[in-house]
């Protein structure tokens, strides 16, 4: 018997490497598997509690970010109107204010990028979402 004292009765001292690939392939697929039934089962029971519970319209819901952010609802709807998913676009804004942390500007940059998913926002592109502050 390799790595054990004669006459030593323990058993060794690390599982085999055999035995850790089966656990973590256990666990692994038990997370996995925990993925999948939130994306299936769970995710749609929140996005319709949400919808039913909230008090407030598709539209309302959508603008909900940007209202509490101060932003014009207007220029990102009639942007968002003409891209199609995928499709790559710059932002131009002026930096604005400076607050605690970052810029208007930088606040408006973000929030466009979650607002036009799934269009693609990069440094240089053709179309491009010009956003003034009011």
């Amino acid at each position: 018997m390799e790595g054990r004292l004669q006459g030593d009765p323990g058993p060794p001292g690390r599982p085999p490497v055999r035995l850790r690939l089966v656990a973590a392939a256990i666990v692994v697929s038990g997370l996995l598997g925990s993925a999948a039934v939130g994306a299936i089962e769970v995710l749609p029971r929140v996005e319709d509690g949400i919808a039913r519970d909230s008090g407030l319209t598709s539209a309302e819901r959508r603008h909900a970010a940007g209202d509490r952010l101060g932003l014009d609802p207007a220029p990102f709807d009639a942007f968002d109107a003409q891209l199609r998913p995928r499709e790559r676009y710059a932002v131009d804004v002026p930096p604005g204010a400076k607050g605690p942390f970052i810029t208007r500007g930088a606040v408006v940059r973000a929030y466009s990028a979650f607002f036009f998913l799934p269009a693609i926002q990069v440094q240089r592109a053709d179309r491009v979402f010009r956003y003034r502050f009011r």
